[in-house]
């Protein structure tokens, strides 16, 4: 079987909990697979083994388009609308989604897949396969109802107007483009989660969601790091991450906890603000660029992070209680997606000062709290559900 997989060219956009060692499994079984993307991401796909091909443009805005300076006294309604058109230009700006589905699809009189695969906020995916005639898969993200992602009906209207232009572009009827928010939200075929339905407990999601769970990778040997007090991870990931604030406020809380502060920056400050930085954070802190899952998750006693898809999956299957951060794109998704299964809490950026953050933390450090014992729960049933070898099971059997 051919595969076309494509992403935005960012790492996160490569996982979502499994998303690349995904096609990674497919090519091992035999089967033939094309990796899309910007040529950000080319070493990492390289790396995983697999053919990729440098896309011009993927029709995901990267550098965001540039932040709002809003009136203090704006109208709340009019400030969450302008944010939404924000939004809205990132992941759907007519001209950038059409040259990426054109590149697609002079990239597919190539390789003829048999099936396109995505992340959610590729559109230009989705508009490709319905050209091509084939089926269109969706990983990392669930299938939604209609009016699930509904929200101000000017928006609603905008996004619909933008769809409908790049549908007459390239004539096309819209099938894998129903319903509202990203176009792929409604793809009447596999969406495959790397979640579970205790992570989705209480929403409405469409039949052809399947959940396939995670495990953790094998442990490694431990960093060569202090090993008395309990460990926290403290990150941002590596798109949304120049925070320094952020970064003093929850190692300050870890250490006032008698934990290590392992504050990971992912490259995302200036060599002059981490020098800044350093004499701000407690003493012993642990500062790194980036750490090893393997290496240092299997011994964390929790982890403070911005709740980017893939250190949260990460965290779930090693069974370590987290406080949520979001700062930007899907990471509220991730954020509601811990407190509905119980595994940690959710703090606002705004509100995420010494003080909150010790006593969320505090909550989730006993051996015997609820959000521990969770966590061990998810952890188990995300192992249930077969992970990497069950997705490419499920890919392998999509036919249009």
């Amino acid at each position: 079987m051919r595969f076309l997989f494509a992403s935005a060219p960012m790492p996160g956009h490569l996982d979502w909990g499994g998303y690349l060692r995904t096609a990674a499994e497919l090519a091992r079984r035999g089967h033939t697979v094309t990796w899309a993307s910007g040529a950000a991401v080319a070493q990492q796909v390289a790396a995983a083994g697999l053919p990729f091909h440098a896309l011009r443009e993927t029709g995901w805005r990267w550098p965001p388009p540039p932040p709002l300076q809003l009136a203090p006294d704006l109208d709340p309604a009019l400030a969450r609308r302008l944010r939404g058109e924000r939004a809205l230009d990132q992941w759907l700006d007519e001209p950038r989604v059409g040259a990426a589905t054109q590149e697609l699809l002079d990239l597919a009189r190539a390789v003829q897949p048999d099936l396109v695969v995505s992340e959610v906020f590729v559109s230009a995916a989705g508009l490709a396969a319905e050209a091509l005639g084939v089926a269109f898969a969706v990983a990392g993200w669930p299938a939604l109802p209609p009016n699930a992602s509904a929200g101000d009906p000017a928006l609603v209207e905008l996004a619909r107007g933008r769809l409908a232009r790049l549908l007459d572009q390239f004539g096309l009827r819209g099938v894998n483009w129903t319903g509202e928010g990203a176009p792929a939200l409604q793809s009447p075929h596999l969406h495959l989660t790397y979640w579970s339905p205790r992570w989705y407990a209480g929403r409405e999601l469409l039949p052809q969601t399947a959940h396939v769970g995670g495990q953790a990778a094998p442990p490694a040997p431990p960093p060569v790091w202090p090993d008395v007090d309990p460990w926290v991870l403290i990150t941002l990931g590596t798109s949304f991450g120049n925070d320094p604030h952020f970064f003093v406020n929850t190692a300050r809380a870890t250490a006032e906890l008698g934990c290590l502060p392992i504050v990971a920056l992912a490259g995302q400050l200036t060599m002059a603000q981490v020098a800044a930085l350093r004499p701000s954070l407690p003493a012993g802190a642990i500062v790194v660029d980036r750490v090893d899952f393997a290496s240092v998750l299997p011994r964390l006693a929790a982890a403070i992070h911005h709740g980017g898809a893939g250190v949260t999956h990460a965290l779930v299957t090693h069974a370590v209680p987290q406080v949520v951060v979001p700062h930007a794109a899907d990471q509220m998704h991730q954020a509601q997606g811990v407190v509905r299964s119980g595994v940690g809490l959710h703090l606002p950026a705004k509100e995420a000062t010494v003080e909150r953050l010790t006593v969320a933390l505090a909550q989730l450090l006993p051996d015997l709290s609820s959000w521990r014992a969770n966590a061990r729960t998810l952890r188990d049933e995300f192992a249930g559900l077969g992970g990497i070898a069950r997705a490419a099971d499920l890919l392998a059997r999509v036919r249009g």
